[in-house]
């Protein structure tokens, strides 16, 4: 993951602000600026692999050319088919072949075939789960008649955008374009916001998400069979933790990267653990991902509007989707599974229980119920293997009602009591990081280099990697 965690790096930082200088010094052209972030784009990607950038290329002048066809032949259903078919072909190429392959090697062979299909060696390019979805956007926006194709740069700048090119969040092209071919001279978006969520970022990835792996996470994971079931439990608290400090923070500090380049990113994450059910889960957790899957999978479905079982199945179907998504993998149509089963047993609960409850601490009680269900699937998002899960369930069904009275009990009750109080403390944190905000502009930067420093130097050591980097 290197070419994810030189966005953290020192070598990253230096020259990020070598090409900040420059990029600014070109204000005077929108078009200089586009080329300089461009070729930077590109850049990023070549670090990861020729290859990768010879993908990128490809797959670009294909949505160009896609592009093209689908406005001279809008809202046929060839040309969504065409869309269909690249997105899909591309996934299954470098992301699902091995997966899918192996599949029916196994169904063949239980059958008493014994057949060796032929795989092709590819390697996963760098970016290609965002810059497809990106693509789907604006194809379908052009089939719908809801813009006019772009220029060839200015597409290929929409596909590979360098801050969210690998951490997200996933970019409407109705949203991104008009940023990218802008008419007036653009200028830094909220300095203080900026730097702000870069800090932010700072101390959700090198404390917080840093420290969780090595302590509660990792070590459990590899080797649950050598710990108590109150550790296990807490493993998954904690990586319940670790997987929102992580992503959120990433997303943090790309949004910070962007305002510093005059553009705005779309919101990701909004306190997904203060939830008090799946569907307003999803609709706190990877927004740009949970919408992008509704308005692109689930309404195209048919949505809601062929019944309650239809609707739940296309639910079901988007969810699955959006699992396979991560990867290729039977924990992954798992996780997503339960997602998908979640929402629909909360749908049905609303046609049945119409009127939300309203007994004392009943928003608790919600919230508790979400965010251990929300765990729970982690559990099979995290593995790596389908036995692994079942090591980590096999090891949590063992836990005692008189092991709660332990050291490690007590930070699981710690952990209960966090999520019990979460929705308060977010509104206390978000009004604290908008006081500093506010902070005059000569007083702002030294306090929060400190704060940075300060954090860094009493983080452990090493550039904390992202998450979301092998999706």
């Amino acid at each position: 993951m290197d070419y994810v965690v030189s966005f953290l790096s020192i070598e990253f930082g230096l020259c990020f602000i070598l090409f900040f200088a420059i990029y600014w010094s070109l204000c005077w052209s929108v078009r200089l600026q586009n080329a300089m972030l461009l070729a930077a784009s590109y850049g990023l990607v070549a670090s990861f692999s020729l290859n990768s950038l010879y993908i990128l290329l490809g797959y670009t002048a294909l949505v160009y050319l896609l592009g093209l066809l689908g406005a001279r032949y809008p809202g046929r259903r060839f040309s969504y088919g065409l869309v269909a078919l690249l997105v899909l072909g591309c996934f299954y190429l470098f992301k699902y072949q091995e997966f899918f392959v192996g599949g029916v090697q196994s169904a063949l062979a239980s059958a008493g075939l014994d057949v060796s299909l032929p795989i092709l060696e590819v390697l996963l390019p760098i970016g290609l789960s965002f810059y497809t979805f990106h693509s789907v956007s604006y194809l379908v926006s052009i089939n719908r008649r809801e813009m006019a194709p772009a220029p060839v740069l200015d597409l290929a700048l929409y596909l590979a955008f360098f801050p969210s090119l690998i951490a997200g969040p996933v970019n409407r092209a109705a949203h991104m374009l008009p940023q990218i071919q802008a008419g007036q001279m653009r200028q830094v978006l909220e300095p203080q916001r900026a730097l702000g969520l870069i800090a932010l970022a700072v101390v959700k990835l090198f404390f917080f998400s840093a420290w969780l792996a090595s302590e509660w996470v990792d070590p459990v994971f590899e080797t649950p069979s050598s710990y108590s079931a109150e550790q296990i439990l807490l493993s998954v608290y904690g990586y319940s933790f670790l997987i929102y400090f992580n992503f959120s923070g990433y997303t943090n500090l790309v949004t910070g990267i962007a305002l510093l380049l005059g553009f705005r990113l779309p919101d990701n994450f909004n306190a997904p653990y203060a939830a008090n059910n799946l569907k307003e889960f999803w609709g706190r957790w990877h927004i740009s991902l949970s919408t992008f899957i509704r308005d692109y999978v689930y309404i195209p479905l048919g949505g809601n509007r062929q019944g309650v079982w239809r609707g739940n199945l296309n639910m079901l179907l988007a969810m699955l989707i959006s699992g396979l998504w991560h990867g290729a993998s039977i924990n992954f149509i798992i996780w997503g599974a339960l997602h998908g089963l979640g929402l629909a047993l909360y749908k049905a609960s609303t046609y049945w229980l119409p009127q939300p409850m309203r007994w004392p601490g009943a928003g608790i009680a919600a919230r508790l119920l979400t965010f251990h269900y929300v765990a729970f699937a982690w559990i099979f998002f995290r593995c790596a293997s389908l036995d692994d899960a079942k090591d980590m369930l096999a090891g949590i069904a063992g836990l005692r009602l008189e092991a709660l009275f332990s050291p490690t009990g007590a930070l699981l009750l710690a952990c209960v009591l966090y999520i019990a109080v979460y929705r308060q403390l977010v509104e206390r944190l978000r009004q604290l990081f908008a006081a500093t905000t506010r902070l005059p502009w000569q007083l702002y930067p030294v306090p929060l280099g400190v704060f940075i420093s300060l954090v860094i130097f009493a983080s452990q050591s090493g550039v904390p990697g992202f998450i979301y980097a092998s999706f």
